[in-house]
């Protein structure tokens, strides 16, 4: 008794074009440099102030930190995205997913500075009326976001 297989490569072909079509694609999340001024400084160097600090600011690293502590869920997602596109899932869609993702995470992050930064100082609660360190106005942890690299 002999048997015929039969193979075809449509499905590995199919999956080789998807993997590829994500070479050299990604996301990054942060201040990006055209997130505009607030009261005369640039969003990004407000950005950069908090999270290595100034003379006068202590260093609150909101992007350093998130990095750190989610180092684990971060890549999960970028495995999940990965193999979403690796079935056939365009890649623009999987990588806002990912960027959406990513983005809320890091803004949630922020809005929980209290439990992880420096405290505010007494002089900066009286001038802002709040204790949460990296949120006055709230246009430092709106100006986070992703876009596609």
């Amino acid at each position: 008794m002999s048997s015929v297989t039969r193979s075809n490569s449509d499905g590995l072909d199919a999956f080789v074009r998807n993997v590829h079509a994500l070479d050299g694609h990604g996301v990054k999340v942060g201040i990006q440099s055209d997130a505009g001024a607030h009261q005369g400084t640039s969003i990004l160097d407000i950005a950069i102030y908090n999270e290595f600090g100034t003379e006068t600011i202590p260093a609150r690293p909101f992007i350093r930190d998130f990095a750190q502590r989610n180092e684990r869920v971060l890549g999960m997602a970028m495995d999940r995205v990965a193999t979403l596109i690796e079935r056939g899932t365009p890649v623009d869609v999987g990588l806002a997913q990912l960027g959406e993702f990513a983005q809320n995470s890091q803004r949630a992050h922020v809005r929980a500075s209290n439990s992880w930064a420096v405290p505010n100082a007494l002089s900066t609660i009286n001038v802002k009326g709040s204790d949460v360190p990296l949120i006055d106005d709230g246009v430092l942890v709106n100006a986070i976001r992703w876009e596609k690299t």
